[in-house]
């Protein structure tokens, strides 16, 4: 609890930090709460289906900028007092597992609640609400995942400046990942909706279980790529930080 409490007041002290988090989510509330003023027909399926996984693409895209910039330096950060953490009762695993429990649960709650009025704005079935909400919530943990383990794996204890961190071959392996994990997961969470334009203008019928059954096989394969992307570089960072040999290059 103490370590949370650390980060929190940390995060708070500075201006540059929750700043730039607040101008990004402001101006991501700003647009999913007006999608309806943006001049497109609405009423045509076509562009309520294009604006709804534009509007998933841009969210994610935004997390992955906000996890490579924030989260992906947060063990580089620690510098000198690592050894301290290192030597301490709680494991270092554990100090991860905390951060990323508490990171990306705070950007799922607020991606999903962005998702939630970008849905009710577009007039979206609960179905289709339910299932951005999902994929959103799977890529957040995801993305967090990613940005704390490739920090972990790759880190910089030399360097106090937290942007020249994310510079380097670290920072950029995290967002050339993050952005394929991302497109991955887009296209994907696009092909039910494409396969039931494509149905619709052939006059073919749909059966809502089919249907349902291709969009619960897409966030399968969304959860599997969060697997790929998050799981294995995260049970590759707990594995490292075990072992505390890398604790003498401070």
């Amino acid at each position: 609890f103490a370590l949370l409490v650390k980060d929190v007041r940390t995060f708070l002290r500075e201006p540059t930090q929750w700043g730039q988090c607040l101008l990004i989510f402001g101006m991501l509330l700003m647009y999913s709460s007006n999608l309806r003023r943006l001049g497109y027909d609405l009423q045509n399926p076509f562009w309520t289906l294009v604006i709804s996984h534009l509007n998933l693409l841009v969210c994610c895209l935004a997390l992955s900028t906000l996890t490579t910039r924030f989260v992906f330096p947060q063990f580089s950060m620690e510098g000198q007092r690592l050894w301290i953490l290192g030597l301490s009762p709680l494991p270092l695993e554990r100090v991860m597992s905390l951060k990323l429990r508490l990171i990306a649960g705070v950007l799922s709650l607020l991606t999903t609640l962005l998702v939630i009025m970008s849905s009710m704005s577009l007039d979206l079935p609960l179905r289709r609400a339910i299932f951005f909400c999902g994929a959103v919530i799977m890529q957040s943990y995801g993305l967090t995942a990613l940005a704390l383990s490739l920090g972990a794996m790759l880190p910089n204890f030399r360097e106090p400046n937290p942007a020249r961190i994310i510079s380097g071959f670290g920072g950029t392996l995290c967002l050339i990942g993050s952005f394929l994990y991302i497109l991955g997961s887009a296209s994907v969470l696009a092909l039910p909706d494409a396969w039931a334009w494509k149905a619709d203008l052939q006059k073919m019928p749909l059966d809502p279980r089919q249907v349902m059954g291709f969009e619960m096989a897409a966030l399968g394969f969304v959860a599997f790529l969060t697997i790929l992307f998050g799981g294995i570089p995260w049970w590759l960072a707990k594995k490292k930080t075990k072992n505390l040999d890398y604790l003498r290059d401070l």
